[in-house]
């Protein structure tokens, strides 16, 4: 795992830490087996992104738009985008895949909700992704 954080957003080394055991913890848990990159951008249009975050397929590449978001949000996009690197993984990634509701973006969405309760049970101090601003 390789985790990139934009210098633009000045995102404390606490803060990176703790979004590094969420990577971690969420490759555990789906899991994944292959290496992957997650980086946390500043700027949408540089990174050819248009919503929060978007998952490369076949690349094992998530991008998390972080500026202006709470931590836990940028955790659960991570989640989110982790749940499709899973999918792509074990070949669920086929067919048609629709931008909003049906199999792949219900189980992203579904996976994302309990990996954060899930990484804020399972130790002490991390509950602090539940934190709103991480400046």
């Amino acid at each position: 795992m390789k985790l990139y954080v934009d210098k633009d957003l000045d995102i404390n080394t606490e803060k990176i830490n703790l979004i590094g055991e969420f990577c971690a913890f969420c490759a555990d848990q789906l899991p994944i087996k292959g290496e992957f990159k997650i980086y946390i951008i500043s700027d949408r249009t540089k990174n050819n992104i248009s919503t929060t975050a978007a998952y490369e397929v076949n690349n094992n590449i998530c991008r998390i738009y972080g500026k202006n978001r709470a931590l836990v949000d940028i955790c659960r996009s991570i989640a989110h985008e982790m749940t499709h690197m899973m999918q792509d993984e074990t070949g669920l990634l086929v067919g048609h895949i629709q931008d909003a509701g049906g199999f792949h973006e219900d189980q992203a969405n579904a996976k994302a909700g309990e990996l954060i309760k899930r990484f804020a049970k399972s130790k002490e101090g991390r509950r602090a992704i539940y934190e709103s601003r991480f400046y």
